[in-house]
């Protein structure tokens, strides 16, 4: 028998047993040793058409992995959006892909809240890119080569409008290794978007 899990944690705790850790993930930039191939990802468009990241073969990606329901997803949104067309320009495409249940009914309904008008509507419809991209927590930025390998990956929210962030996308368009020093700081998350 599955019991959920807060049950099994509230019966821990009226048994006097101690609660399991949840394991810290360390935020920021990761740069990997080597490039990452990814698994194969079933990204939906707007229209529920296939959308993914093998027609951007050629060109540095920036992947966003998001939700509506993650603050610090919501409050990194209009850096990126106001990050993809400065980012065209370099060669780089952004993308932000949604993990919502609710599909693209709760992508439409986040940027309009937000006045989100670049960033395309992307959804992950089989809720399995989290799991085949082992990304244990959100807000992910996952930074792709012009070969489509996972390079480096951002964990937490990033301000995407400064010049740390800048010289990283510059590098990674120019296919240059990533370096610590290019981290930008994690974006502040101070009231609810």
């Amino acid at each position: 028998m599955n019991m959920p899990r807060r049950a099994f944690l509230a019966a821990l705790a009226a048994l006097g047993l101690p609660l399991p850790a949840r394991a810290k993930v360390a935020q920021g930039l990761v740069i990997h040793d080597a490039p990452k191939t990814l698994p194969p990802l079933d990204i939906r468009d707007g229209d529920g058409n296939p959308a993914g990241l093998e027609a951007l073969r050629g060109q540095a990606v920036l992947l966003n992995l998001w939700a509506s329901w993650c603050m610090p997803c919501v409050a990194e949104l209009p850096a990126l959006d106001r990050l993809k067309p400065k980012a065209a320009a370099k060669g780089i495409a952004v993308v932000a892909l949604s993990l919502d249940r609710g599909g693209k009914i709760a992508v439409v309904n986040t940027y309009a809240r937000l006045g989100i008008s670049a960033l395309a509507i992307r959804t992950d419809d089989a809720r399995a890119a989290a799991e085949k991209l082992n990304a244990s927590v959100l807000p992910i930025s996952l930074l792709l080569d012009a070969q489509g390998r996972e390079v480096a990956r951002y964990v937490g929210g990033a301000d995407w409008d400064g010049p740390q962030a800048a010289a990283m996308l510059d590098a990674l368009a120019a296919g240059r290794p990533l370096t610590p020093d290019m981290a930008p700081p994690l974006a502040r998350v101070t009231i609810a978007p």
